[in-house]
C-alpha cells in the first residue's frame, strides 16, 4: 500500500471517529470504523471496537449480528497476537464476513527451523497464511540437481493459493525459515467465501499470477540474481502469454516491445546466413531469454522463432525490463556476455554446415 492510500485511510478513519461520537447508537459507523482499523493493521483498537458494535447490536435487538460478530472477534483473535501492530495483508483487504467464513475450521500449526510445510509435486490443495516467521519457497527445475529459492514469504503471506485454484500438483516446496507459524484453512470454507464474496477470489488469483510470473523470472540462472526488489518489480508488471503450435513469435530484422522468458513448450530458432541458406539452431526451452539484445543494446532479431508446440512466454514490458538492467550492471553484463557465447556458437554451426 503506498503512502498516499495510508494517508487516506488515516483520514477515513479520524472522519468516522467523528462520525461515531455523533450517532454513538447507529452500528453503520461503527462497523465502517472497524473495517478501516482492520485495513490498517490496528488490531487492539479493531477489536475493542468489535466488542462495542457486538454491545450496539445487542441494545438494537440485532441477536444474530451480535452473534455472527461475537464469532468473528473470538477467531480473529484467536489468529493474530494482539500484540502486534501488523495485520495480516490477507485479512486486512476483505470484508469482516469474508474474514468470519475464512476462520471456521482453521487451525494454527507450528513449524521449526527447516521443517516442510509443503513439498514440491504434492497433490493437496490446503491453504495457509503466514502468521509469524518466514519461510523459503525453492522450485526444483528440469535437470536441476539443487533446487532454487524463488522467493521468500513473510508475516502476511498466503501460502498455496495456486494449487488450490488449479488443482494441480505443488509447483514448489515451502520451508520454515526459523521458528514459525500459519494458518491452515479449511478448503470447504475457502470455497464457500469465494462463493459469497468474489473479490476474495480475485485476490487470489493476482497473487497466483504473480507468483507464476516471479517463478518463471528466478528459473532464468542470471535473472534469478537480481535482488527481490527487481524481480518483484519485472514480476508485477509481465504478462503470461500463451501460444498454439506453429505460431510465429518473433521475427529476424524485426524489434519486439518487450523481453521473454519461456515458462512451457518449445520454440525452434530459425535463422538465415547471407547467402539465403536456413538453419535450424538450437531449441528455445523453458526458463531461456527471449529478445533480451533489444532491450540491452537496440539490436534487432537475427532469427525467427516459431513455436512446436503449445507454448507460453513470459513477456516483461521493454521500458520496466531496461530500467532494472540499468540499475543492476552486473546481471546485465551477464545477460550479453550469454547472448554473445549463444552468436558464437551459432556462426561455429553455420560455418561447419557450410563446409
Amino acid at each position: 500500500m503506498d503512502d498516499a492510500s495510508i494517508t487516506e485511510l488515516q483520514h477515513k478513519e479520524v472522519l468516522y471517529h467523528k462520525m461515531v461520537g455523533l450517532y454513538p447508537k447507529d452500528p453503520v459507523y461503527l462497523r465502517r470504523l472497524v473495517e478501516l482499523q482492520l485495513q490498517q493493521g490496528n488490531e487492539k483498537q479493531a477489536l475493542e471496537h468489535m466488542r462495542q458494535l457486538e454491545r450496539l447490536y445487542k441494545q438494537e435487538g440485532y441477536s444474530n449480528s451480535a452473534q455472527s460478530l461475537k464469532e468473528l472477534r473470538r477467531s480473529f483473535s484467536d489468529v493474530h497476537d494482539t500484540h502486534s501492530n501488523t495485520c495480516h495483508p490477507f485479512l486486512s483487504g476483505i470484508k469482516p464476513e469474508a474474514i468470519q467464513i475464512l476462520m471456521r475450521n482453521a487451525k494454527r500449526i507450528f513449524l521449526n527451523d527447516g521443517e516442510i510445510l509443503i513439498q514440491q509435486g504434492d497433490s493437496d490443495d490446503s491453504m495457509y497464511i503466514v502468521l509469524s516467521g518466514s519461510f523459503a519457497v525453492l522450485v526444483l527445475y528440469h535437470k536441476q540437481k539443487n533446487p532454487s529459492l524463488v522467493h521468500m514469504l513473510q508475516e502476511g503471506a498466503i501460502v498455496g493459493e495456486m494449487a488450490f485454484l488449479e488443482g494441480s500438483e505443488r509447483s514448489a516446496s515451502v520451508i520454515a525459515n526459523e521458528k514459525s507459524s500459519v494458518l491452515k484453512l479449511s478448503s470447504k470454507r475457502v470455497l464457500q467465501c469465494l462463493l459469497k464474496f468474489p473479490d476474495v477470489g480475485d485476490y487470489l488469483r493476482q497473487e497466483s499470477t504473480f507468483r507464476k510470473h516471479l517463478t518463471a523470472i528466478t528459473s532464468n540462472a542470471t535473472l534469478a540474481k537480481l535482488p527481490e526488489d527487481a524481480k518483484t518489480t519485472l514480476a508485477s508488471h509481465a504478462e503470461i502469454i500463451h501460444y498454439p503450435p506453429f505460431t510465429v513469435v518473433s521475427r529476424a530484422s524485426k524489434k519486439t516491445n518487450w523481453v521473454g522468458i519461456m515458462v512451457s513448450g518449445l520454440i525452434r530458432t530459425v535463422a538465415e546466413d547471407n547467402i539465403g541458406n536456413s538453419y535450424i539452431l538450437e531449441p528455445v526451452k523453458p526458463s531461456d531469454t527471449i529478445a533480451e539484445m533489444t532491450a540491452l543494446q537496440d539490436e534487432v532479431s537475427t532469427s525467427d522463432m516459431i513455436t512446436v508446440n503449445d507454448s507460453s512466454v513470459l513477456q516483461i514490458p521493454m521500458d520496466k525490463f531496461r530500467s532494472v538492467m540499468k540499475d543492476n550492471p552486473s546481471v546485465r553484463n551477464r545477460l550479453i556476455e550469454n547472448h554473445s557465447k549463444r552468436i558464437s556458437d551459432t556462426m561455429t554451426y553455420i560455418n561447419n554446415h557450410n563446409k
